[in-house]
């Protein structure tokens, strides 16, 4: 199984919370339910098709602003109504995410990216990404008791007591009578201003860290 690791940048974005509807707030970090998906859309999967995949992601904003969009509302069958919205978004946004799967997705994601064949956005439609660099990764290792160098999220099963603060964030999902059950995975998001060490990371070969959101560790490359 190889790593494919990317560098990312965005103007603005804005990764929603679950039922934040007067409100739109934002997580500091896209989630990884996010993340997965802007894969499948670059994989050009089918409805209801999954490629599995394990993603790491950390990175760091400017500032954060609000906005005003107009939200509509369905009432009943056919009657819509709409009311003004304040939407938190994230200025300016290095992003590291890292992914792992079978050779020929990563590959694919590889090729699929670098050749443009879809519209590269995360979060929002209208949150485009711009790549800044992509490359599969040629060596992995495994390191104990590391400082958070980047923000970002660590599973509980990495390190259950580091603080930070508290997520329960979605990853994939099955549906069932037409509706989505979503499996979720605690972490805590953790500031790199807070000099935060925790007991295991890997290391990629630049030296950033990875935080694998499953607990079923990768096989090194």
């Amino acid at each position: 199984m190889k790593i494919l690791k990317l560098k990312l940048y965005q103007e603005t974005a804005c990764y929603k919370k679950p039922f934040a509807t007067k409100v739109a707030e934002t997580y500091p970090l896209p989630p990884y339910s996010t993340i997965i998906g802007m894969f499948h859309k670059i994989l050009q999967a089918e409805s209801g098709e999954y490629f599995p995949m394990n993603v790491s992601v950390q990175g760091d904003y400017e500032s954060i602003f609000s906005n005003y969009q107009n939200l509509r509302m369905y009432k009943g069958k056919d009657k819509v109504t709409s009311m003004p919205r304040n939407v938190h978004q994230l200025l300016g946004v290095h992003l590291i995410i890292h992914v792992q799967a079978e050779d020929e997705i990563i590959e694919k994601i590889y090729n699929n990216i670098v050749n443009g064949v879809e519209t590269f956005t995360l979060g929002r439609n209208e949150d485009l990404v711009r790549v800044d660099s992509i490359k599969i990764l040629g060596d992995v290792s495994e390191e104990e008791e590391v400082d958070v160098v980047n923000s970002a999220y660590i599973p509980e099963w990495i390190d259950a007591g580091v603080s930070g603060i508290s997520y329960r964030l979605n990853t994939t999902y099955k549906i069932k009578n037409d509706l989505r059950y979503w499996n979720k995975v605690n972490v805590k998001y953790v500031e790199k201003s807070t000099n935060m060490g925790v007991y295991f990371a890997l290391i990629d070969e630049d030296g950033d860290q990875i935080y694998f959101y499953s607990q079923e560790l990768p096989h090194l490359i």
